[in-house]
């Protein structure tokens, strides 16, 4: 299997549900393990205790409205997963009217970016349950699959200029899983901090633009948003 990544997603197998359901767990928590596992969805990959990859992989489940948004830490062999996927595309996502012109006109740009889009959070979870996790006061949160850091902050650029129902939060994920908030990239760039909290599959760390540069060498050229596409972007508020 190849290293897993933050925020991918796994579905574990028999044996593997049957040793998580097995251990000590308090009601609530059991109740929301059964339900998981009847309805046979993922857990996400997080933030890994220990650099190794050959025994165990750490993971969590944030759980909908009527489990108390409880949250969940678990560590299971690597053998009782059954397969790796994806968070939902953001073009899966259903769309208000007043929000659907903008976020089109945002996948029309990453499309040409070769940038994919991926919704987790509330919003995510809820899509792939079924069950409610959204609130009135959360986010949307988006996973930006970038190439080099020019592509990183052409996608700030579109990020910025988005005027959804809900706040635009999420990550810029690099090539091997690094992940900066963009937000944060945003205020690199604009020169408002000089560093910025830069995620991985085992920790953090706070890299400068240099450092970031050698890090994060561009893979391939990123393609120019040309004048024509800005002027489209700012006709749909994007």
């Amino acid at each position: 299997m190849t290293v897993l990544q933050r925020n991918q997603l796994v579905w574990l197998n028999a044996a593997g549900w049957q040793q998580v359901c097995s251990r000590a767990w308090d009601a609530q928590a059991l109740s929301l393990l059964v339900h998981w596992h009847a309805a046979q969805l993922p857990l996400v990959v997080c933030r890994q205790r220990v650099a190794d990859t050959s025994a165990s992989v750490s993971l969590g489940l944030p759980a909908p409205l009527q489990w108390e948004r409880r949250k969940l830490a678990l560590e299971v062999p690597v053998d009782a997963i059954a397969r790796v996927g994806s968070f939902p595309p953001l073009r899966s996502m259903a769309q208000s009217p007043a929000d659907a012109a903008q976020v089109q006109a945002l996948l029309q740009h990453t499309d040409a970016l070769q940038v994919a889009l991926q919704v987790y959070g509330s919003f995510g979870w809820q899509q792939l349950s079924g069950l409610p996790c959204v609130r009135e006061t959360s986010d949307l949160d988006l996973l930006a699959q970038v190439s080099d850091l020019d592509t990183a902050g052409q996608v700030v650029w579109l990020f910025q200029g988005l005027q959804l129902q809900q706040r635009v939060d999420g990550e810029l994920v690099f090539p091997g899983g690094w992940a900066i908030a963009w937000r944060e990239y945003a205020q690199l760039i604009g020169g408002k901090v000089e560093q910025v909290l830069v995620k991985h599959r085992c920790g953090v760390q706070m890299l400068d633009m240099a450092e970031l540069r050698v890090r994060f060498r561009a893979l391939r050229p990123a393609p120019a948003v040309s004048a024509v596409t800005r002027q489209q972007a700012a006709a749909v508020g994007c």
